[in-house]
């Protein structure tokens, strides 16, 4: 009977840090959604980016039906040329990546290093 007075109050706590973990997981997936919805743009979509250092990167940004390509640094950021065309691997992945399908872009994935694996 002893032993059961002991238990009894390691299993509320057990169970009160397991709803404690539970409620702070959905509060996340929450505030996730909503930043999702906040940072999200009809015009203007990031198509690619590449970092060039710890704070300078280029991004080919679509606003509209225009791409440009922008260079970002931690002081300025400025629109370096507009690009006329993207090539069809750049425009299949932005379509893929605003569809938010997992397997079409994995497939996408596979297929680009099976067509290199072929060159070599």
């Amino acid at each position: 009977m002893e032993n059961m007075q002991n238990i009894l109050p390691l299993l509320f706590a057990l169970l009160a840090v397991g709803a404690v973990l539970y409620l702070s997981y959905l509060f996340s997936r929450y505030l996730a959604r909503g930043t999702a919805k906040l940072t999200k743009s009809k015009h203007i979509k990031i198509v690619d980016r590449v970092a060039l250092g710890q704070d300078k990167m280029l991004l080919v940004v679509k606003v509209g039906e225009k791409n440009y390509l922008i260079g970002s640094s931690s002081q300025s950021i400025r629109v370096l040329t507009e690009i006329d065309e993207l090539p069809e691997e750049s425009a299949q992945a932005d379509s893929l990546m605003g569809s938010g399908s997992f397997q079409a872009a994995l497939q996408m994935m596979l297929a680009k290093k099976e067509k290199r694996r072929d060159y070599n």
